[in-house]
């Protein structure tokens, strides 16, 4: 995550006013990709009446130090406002439009009702008791058919877009309290968008800890990056545990196991990662992506039931050739595992069920300070 481009902004002012409604500036949630602000903002009518939130992505007038920077955000949120309209899917966050203020610009989206799976499995780690099976399978059916939707959109010319999200995590995926599902930003997608701002960057641009093997050595990615990742997702979901993280399975045996060729391979992608920015974790993730077998896969499924075991077996291999070909095919799975005995209102019902008052416990993650959300490690994920 780059540091966002700064510029300050006090509570309550606001930003801007379009079509007769103000934006209320309420609530700072930290950088965004590319170097953007990312805000909570109340939208107020004329006569100062709140109508919802929304969130917005804001970048400021170029400076003279920041100003190639700034001109990148900006191609950036123009780019995803563009693609967002081929992406119609009720399990996709809406793009509302890009605003254009006095030098800044913002891009306004839906605000999710639900709380992310970040925030969700902050409370149900509290009690080890993750969810169910069929609540894991029902999550990953909807964000597949999300996906189907993407990686099979068209231009007007009715040209493959070949979309790629290329951030398929716990913090971009939100489930509401009736048990709606949705996949927010694509603004750090892949696409044949004509006049996209090509990345500059080889290897992964979201959390590294999400991530298909390709993407973390610096490889060509396509949509099937983004079914490992939701596999990825979907394991945690299901066990509390990150693939990607297993510092204790990178014994130095191990890393001498592979051929001499990719023991370089995985010399250049963390050297990558390292001058962009990234946190000395990101090692451990490169090197488990660069060693993970399907017996790991193996062990760390065993215990789920053979539906999801079998699904997430798939999803997680290596080599993109041996997982699901499409998102559609995995959607058909998930949903034919289901069986029709687990549906939206069970996902709402599992929630409510959580431990230690769910509802009261996530309001109370209202109180901590802006970005302490958003930031759980994967429980197999410590710190010194």
């Amino acid at each position: 995550m780059s540091k966002a481009i700064e510029f300050k902004i006090p509570r309550g002012a606001i930003l801007f006013s379009a079509g007769g409604v103000g934006y209320e500036y309420r609530e700072d949630l930290g950088p965004a990709h590319h170097g953007m602000s990312l805000f909570v903002a109340r939208l107020r009518a004329a006569s100062g009446a709140p109508r919802g939130k929304v969130l917005l992505k804001a970048v400021p007038a170029p400076s003279e130090t920041d100003g190639a920077r700034v001109m990148r955000a900006r191609a950036k949120l123009d780019e995803q406002v563009r693609l967002a309209a081929f992406l119609k899917h009720p399990a996709i966050l809406k793009v509302h439009g890009l605003h254009k203020v006095e030098g800044y610009w913002y891009v306004s989206t839906e605000h999710p009702d639900g709380h992310s799976l970040n925030e969700l499995l902050t409370l149900v780690g509290e009690s080890q008791r993750w969810f169910s099976p069929l609540f894991v399978l029902y999550v990953g059916a909807q964000v597949a058919a999300a996906l189907e939707h993407a990686h099979a959109a068209k231009d007007e010319q009715g040209r493959p877009l070949n979309i790629v999200h290329r951030a398929v995590d716990v913090e971009h995926i939100f489930v509401n309290w009736d048990g709606t599902v949705q996949l927010a930003d694509f603004g750090l997608a892949l696409s044949d968008l004509p006049g996209r701002v090509a990345s500059s960057a080889r290897g992964p641009l979201g959390d590294h800890f999400y991530s298909s093997p390709e993407m973390l050595l610096g490889g060509s990615v396509d949509a099937r990056a983004d079914l490992f990742t939701l596999g990825v997702v979907l394991l945690e979901l299901a066990t509390g545990k990150n693939l990607l993280f297993c510092p204790d399975d990178i014994t130095p045996d191990v890393m001498a196991s592979l051929p001499t060729k990719k023991r370089r391979r995985v010399a250049r992608a963390v050297k990558r990662a390292t001058l962009a920015g990234a946190p000395p974790l990101v090692a451990d993730a490169i090197w488990r992506a660069a060693t993970l077998t399907v017996a790991d896969v193996d062990a760390m499924t065993e215990g789920l039931p053979q539906g999801l075991r079998v699904t997430l077996n798939r999803l997680l291999r290596v080599a993109p050739r041996e997982r699901y070909q499409s998102a559609g095919e995995l959607a058909a799975d998930l949903t034919a595992w289901l069986g029709g005995t687990f549906a939206k209102a069970d996902a709402a019902a599992e929630l409510k069920s959580r431990p230690a008052q769910a509802e009261a416990a996530l309001d109370s993650m209202a109180t901590l300070p802006p970005r302490g959300r958003g930031k759980r490690k994967p429980d197999n994920v410590t710190t010194a």
